[in-house]
């Protein structure tokens, strides 16, 4: 058995026996995004010891966020991000956030709800959460995610997705209700392209060139994804009338 070592863009990769080593390959790299094709699977086995090793350590964490999210795996994703959840409970808000949003169309509807119900409060290992066999620091407790019930037996609903909410509106021909709340969204939480998205196709549809251009005024002390997307159309809607008028 002999070991050698090669030098790649990454960094160094270690062999044995003319094959890599996946533990000393994920150890050396330095990036959060891990190029190892057939030998992903491996790498996920060193990254689960190293996040179970150490949950506090995050680059573990996002490696392997971003790992499962390379191969397509909702369901582990899922595990992967309850984890990191765990991990930093109330604390590292912007990364929690940033990471669920990437990953919403990898997940399951109900699991990004679960978690971005959950931005603000944190995740405990104890919490009562849907079960997930991918997560390490979870205990494992199953629960709903219909109701919450207090100490006083009262009963309260989760907060829902405004982008869904406002689907359903439409699905329903309620065109002022979807963009009524998805304008909120957006001052809300402006980060979300998505919801910059389907507002502006409202706007767009119902040629609301007043509404539009009051709403990128007020996004204007805020971040906005994509502010050529807003301009683009704002002309469109201006062609559109124009040509009506004309």
């Amino acid at each position: 058995m002999y070991l050698a070592e090669t030098h790649k863009q990454s960094g160094k990769q270690y062999y044995t026996d003319g094959k890599p080593e996946v533990m000393f390959m994920v150890a050396n790299n330095s990036g959060l995004v891990l190029n190892l094709g057939e030998y992903s699977d491996k790498a996920i086995k060193v990254l689960e010891h190293k996040v179970t090793r150490n949950p506090l350590y995050l680059h573990s964490h996002v490696q392997r966020i971003y790992l499962y999210r390379q191969i397509k795996n909702g369901a582990a994703l899922y595990g992967a991000l309850l984890d990191l959840f765990i991990a930093l409970y109330n604390k590292g808000f912007d990364i929690r956030q940033r990471l669920l949003f990437e990953s919403k169309w990898y997940l399951e509807p109900q699991h990004f709800d679960v978690l971005y119900n959950k931005l603000s409060t944190g995740v405990k290992s104890s919490d009562v959460v849907p079960l997930s066999q991918y997560s390490l620091l979870s205990q494992g407790l199953i629960g709903t995610l219909n109701l919450v019930i207090s100490d006083n037996r009262e009963t309260k609903h989760i907060p829902r997705d405004p982008q869904r909410e406002a689907h359903e509106y439409l699905e329903y021909g309620e065109v002022d209700e979807a963009r009524k709340l998805l304008e909120e969204a957006v001052l809300k939480e402006p980060w979300r392209k998505e919801l910059h998205t389907d507002l502006l196709e409202i706007y767009k549809a119902t040629r609301d060139a007043s509404n539009c251009d009051d709403m990128y005024r007020r996004l204007s002390d805020k971040f906005i994804p994509d502010h050529h997307a807003w301009i683009q159309t704002a002309e469109h809607i201006r062609q559109s009338v124009g040509d009506i008028d004309g």
